[in-house]
């Protein structure tokens, strides 16, 4: 996505969204890790560190951001208040690093782990 200024212009990948994305993610209690995007076949991996870009979805819609987050969730937790927590931290986190505003984030709970 690019954002231009008076001395020219910023070019932010999606793949740079995706790693403020999961990383902030990663940083709210009750989530266990991502969950990979495609991982829909019943197979679960758990992601984080490095990987966890892996389970963020980034779409552009009107300048403006939809996220995806596919998250695996400690279980015992209130999955609402956890989905609740990660989507104001995303949204803080990847509006502040990146001036660009996010329209829409949705949390797809793929598992629940002790």
């Amino acid at each position: 996505m690019k954002i231009n200024t008076e001395a020219g212009y910023i070019d932010i990948t999606k793949k740079a969204i995706a790693d403020i994305a999961g990383n902030a993610a990663m940083e709210c209690y009750g989530l266990v890790g991502m969950a990979h995007k495609r991982g829909k076949d019943g197979l679960i991996e758990i992601l984080s560190g490095d990987q966890a870009n892996k389970g963020v979805g980034i779409f552009i819609e009107d300048d403006q951001l939809i996220i995806d987050l596919y998250v695996i969730i400690e279980q015992a937790i209130k999955i609402s208040v956890v989905a609740e927590n990660i989507i104001s931290n995303v949204k803080y986190n990847v509006e502040k690093q990146t001036s660009i505003k996010v329209k829409r984030i949705n949390v797809n709970v793929v598992s629940v782990r002790v």
